[in-house]
């Protein structure tokens, strides 16, 4: 059992290092570790938090990649305005997915979201954001990574 955290460790540190640069490393950071508390508050096995994990940090690479364009895209359906909030991308993708497979903690998960997207100011560009973490998170999840 340690050693499938110790992989599954590894494995998001290797996502969360491809996210982008220009998102805050802060909010994607932040959010790894509200993925990793809402695992352990759902009691899930290696395996499951190792997929569930990848596939947090999937749509959230894929959204911040969306609004960046750094890296060649996984998914290649993933797209963004000019301008989006790369920030406002990796918090909605992983609240979504989160939402997705654990809708019991919905309501802590909506908090952090509240909490985490009214650091960011109001505008186009939080807006945009957002649809492109939420579409982000709809194709990983369609792709069940």
């Amino acid at each position: 059992m340690t050693r499938s955290i110790a992989r599954l460790f590894v494995l998001v540190l290797a996502i969360v290092a491809l996210a982008s640069q220009r998102a805050q490393a802060d909010e994607v950071l932040q959010w790894n570790g509200i993925a990793m508390d809402t695992l352990a508050a759902n009691r899930v096995n290696p395996f499951e938090a190792a997929r569930v994990a990848a596939i947090v940090h999937t749509a959230v690479f894929e959204a911040v990649n969306a609004v960046t364009g750094r890296y060649e895209p996984y998914l290649w359906t993933v797209s963004s305005p000019r301008g989006a909030s790369p920030d406002a991308a990796a918090i909605a993708a992983a609240h979504a997915v989160l939402v997705h497979y654990y809708p019991g903690s919905a309501a802590a998960l909506d908090a952090h979201r509240a909490s985490s997207l009214a650091a960011i100011d109001d505008g186009q560009a939080k807006t945009d954001g957002i649809a492109v973490g939420l579409n982000a998170a709809a194709a990983t999840i369609a792709h069940r990574i």
